[in-house]
């Protein structure tokens, strides 16, 4: 049995029409770094998964991670 997880990743720009992306992955911010190497340009997203058979749900800001020294 895998230990991996889906983590379906919803676009909530008012200009879209809630496109979304599945990613399976072993951790949330593993996942989110994937997500955000797909679609550099997207500020916010829903992202939803399951846990112990309990449906979580977040709002994430875009990127994630260290910020470049400038």
């Amino acid at each position: 049995m895998s230990d991996k997880k889906e983590y379906f990743f919803i676009d909530i720009n008012a200009d879209s029409k809630g496109e979304m992306e599945t990613i399976e992955s072993r951790g949330y911010k593993k996942a989110v770094k994937s997500f955000q190497n797909k679609f550099p340009k997207l500020k916010e997203v829903a992202v939803e998964w399951v846990k112990n058979g309990v449906e979580l749900s977040k709002l994430q800001k875009l990127p994630i991670g260290r910020k470049k020294k400038q």
